[in-house]
């Protein structure tokens, strides 16, 4: 389910923000607070991708959503951009509000800092999965205008 994958990397951002806000450091409060920003913005554009994904396709399932760079490049380009800020790209604020958490939880504990790269590092996963799942591979049946009913009666 694609509002799954979303919902899952938003648990992992939502940890750090918890994270910063009890480390009780100036710098883990401004990180969380990018880090809300950030998610903020880009959360909702995911949300709002695969509420198109499921208009076009009719399915939230991921392997019923492929191919969509063929059908739709803007929106392939608009879901990658999301998906890379998600994941803490560059251009991102929540790459300054990851950076911002990393040195806070070293100053708290080496065993934290472990943590947060393994939960940063398990919400890119989800949100690469979701880009890789959706706009590339071959696209299904329903993709193509063909209903899968009637194209199985035919057999």
């Amino acid at each position: 389910d694609m509002k799954c994958l979303v919902a899952y990397s938003s648990v992992g951002h939502m940890s750090l923000v918890t994270l910063g806000c009890l480390s009780n450091i100036s710098m883990g409060v401004k990180g969380a607070l990018f880090i809300m920003i950030g998610h903020g913005l880009c959360s909702s554009g995911m949300f709002s991708l695969v509420n198109v994904f499921y208009s076009h396709s009719g399915y939230r399932n991921l392997y019923m959503n492929k191919g969509f760079l063929m059908k739709s490049p803007i929106l392939c380009l608009v879901g990658f951009l999301l998906c890379s800020s998600n994941m803490a790209a560059p251009p991102s604020l929540n790459l300054l509000g990851e950076v911002l958490m990393f040195i806070c939880s070293y100053v708290i504990s080496f065993c934290f800092l472990l943590l947060l790269m393994a939960m940063t590092m398990v919400s890119a996963v989800y949100s690469l999965h979701l880009y890789t799942s959706t706009c590339h591979g071959k696209g299904s049946e329903s993709m193509m205008g063909w209903d899968i009913v009637s194209y199985s009666s035919v057999f």
